[in-house]
């Protein structure tokens, strides 16, 4: 019967050899990543502020806001108050 020798693992120098490998392969999905989150969030996002600023008019909506008494301070007539 013939007893077969098991390999010996490598522990020389293994850290570099990994640190290597990961390093590319962090720096891929790193700029992968950052690349599909400008294109797939960010861009996007960007045009509905621009949408939604193109032709909001905040003069109008702080009129709106006044005429249905949310502020604490000014009434619907537009009289500064003092009991708050």
């Amino acid at each position: 019967m013939a007893t077969v020798k098991v390999a010996k693992p490598l522990m020389r120098n293994l850290l570099t050899s990994r640190l290597k490998t990961e390093t590319v392969i962090g720096s891929v999905l790193t700029i992968f990543s950052g690349i599909a989150w400008k294109y797939g969030i960010q861009d996007p996002r960007k045009a509905k502020y621009a949408e939604f600023y193109s032709d909001y008019d905040a003069e109008a909506d702080f009129e709106m806001l006044r005429k249905n008494n949310v502020f604490q301070c000014v009434d619907a007539e537009g009289n500064i108050s003092t009991d708050f």
